[in-house]
């Protein structure tokens, strides 16, 4: 018979993650839109293609394109999402035929909305639906990667911490790739901490190594796939489980035990790799010469975006702008200039609901960074488990420290994650230690005692 206990906890745990998952999803239809939400519903057609018609034949590289910007989208974006929204709007009753078309950035709104550069209504609903359970994904595993790193009590803080970002909801409730992003992302370091956990335990005598490696290498080309920079948390997560025995078991394992765990993350990377490809077809025709290919057409929208928007002019701006990303919690509903005009009625309307999480200001920045601090002390001392974890976030924020030109909050979203992690640990090391004190004073206190 099960310990009814623990099984009363994880009914628990399961409803607190029910609970939040609702939140997520109930604010779908109420986040401001973007036009960017057009592009990637625009870019679900290859669903049609691929999936209804079967003919890969359209979304295969083409070096003279019947139309280069429907080219240039598929290569630049990732393709989880966008079939994603395929399968969605497949399943509410709507067809290829209900597609807009991609929102054309330097028209207005008037255009946009008379060329059919807008989606309707039922077709932006199942589109936002398709993130916003991605997202919903995310939470879970955050969850689990805090329940791993310091136990229950920071897995049931991290997500509330998660789920109440609204930076998290905004981005996340949309019909972009930021779903796909967050959900694959976090899977996938999940996958890596739960390995390192393993190693840890067990050394390479553990079978279920080879399930956990298998998990990381699919989740990690998953996650590329979803949004090309999620390569960042996919390479973290691969350094974790290659350092970890080197800094656990430096010098005192056999030759057979490094060549297994060497062809192990081989193994994985390989198969991240696979599952990358597979979901990009549009890469099948020239593999060899697409990675360049892609990082010139992003590399060109950066500087496009820098000369239009203007970028940081110093490391102390690239500072600021990690700092302000990281604490401050204000969602960034557009960035290009004048497009409040267009949806200030629903930013309004979505500030005044409960739905689009925490509220902003000083207060919330300084404790939320406080809890971080307590969070990364908290886990600099459970070992390689911890490092990892840490190794997610301040890696994840000194590279995009170093690559982001521009404070756009989206490129900024990879961050919100592990901090949610280290907060939500940093929330059960104070609440320990508070217990702890309160109960040392109540030893040398008899009146307290009594």
């Amino acid at each position: 018979m099960g310990n009814p206990r623990r099984a009363l906890w994880r009914a628990l745990d399961a409803l607190w993650l029910v609970v939040l998952a609702v939140y997520v999803l109930a604010g779908v239809d109420d986040v401001p839109f973007h036009g960017d939400e057009s592009s990637l519903i625009a870019m679900s057609r290859d669903y049609y293609y691929l999936v209804q018609k079967r003919d890969i034949e359209p979304v295969l590289y083409d070096p003279d394109p019947a139309d280069p910007m429907d080219q240039e989208l598929r290569l630049i974006n990732g393709t989880v999402g966008k079939m994603a929204m395929g399968f969605a709007w497949d399943m509410a009753g709507l067809t290829a035929a209900d597609l807009n078309k991609p929102w054309l950035w330097g028209a207005d709104w008037e255009y946009n909305v008379s060329e059919g550069h807008v989606p309707g209504e039922r077709l932006l609903h199942a589109a936002r639906l398709s993130s916003a359970v991605l997202t919903a994904i995310s939470v879970a595993a955050v969850f689990a990667i805090a329940w791993i790193a310091g136990g229950r009590p920071a897995a049931w803080a991290a997500a509330l911490i998660y789920v109440t970002d609204p930076v998290v909801l905004l981005n996340g409730r949309r019909a972009m790739m930021e779903g796909a992003h967050l959900a694959f992302s976090t899977l996938a370091v999940l996958a890596a901490v739960w390995v390192v956990r393993e190693q840890a335990r067990s050394g390479w005598r553990s079978r279920r190594l080879a399930a956990g490696y298998a998990a990381l290498g699919a989740l990690a080309g998953l996650a590329v796939a979803s949004k090309h920079p999620a390569i960042l948390a996919a390479g973290l997560a691969f350094a974790a489980v290659t350092v970890q025995p080197l800094v656990a078991r430096a010098g005192r394992a056999s030759w057979a035990g490094w060549r297994g765990h060497g062809l192990r993350v081989i193994g994985a990377g390989l198969l991240a790799v696979a599952v990358f490809l597979f979901l990009n077809p549009a890469w099948w025709s020239d593999p060899l010469h697409m990675p360049g290919r892609v990082l010139e057409l992003r590399s060109t929208l950066l500087d496009q975006q820098v000369a239009g928007f203007g970028g940081y002019e110093g490391l102390g701006e690239r500072l600021e702008g990690l700092a302000r990303q990281a604490f401050g919690l204000e969602p960034q509903y557009y960035e290009a200039p004048g497009w409040d005009e267009w949806v200030a009625g629903e930013i309004a309307q979505y500030e005044r609901s409960i739905l689009g999480g925490r509220a902003g200001g000083w207060g919330w920045s300084v404790l939320l960074a406080a809890l971080t601090l307590a969070g990364a002390a908290a886990l600099a001392r459970r070992g390689t488990l911890g490092l990892s974890v840490l190794g997610w976030a301040g890696g994840t924020a000194l590279v995009l420290l170093a690559v982001t030109p521009l404070e756009w909050q989206r490129y900024y979203l990879p961050l919100h994650p592990p901090l949610a992690v280290v907060a939500g640990c940093g929330v059960a090391a104070v609440a320990v230690g508070i217990i702890r004190r309160w109960r040392r004073e109540g030893q040398h206190d008899p009146d307290r005692a009594r």
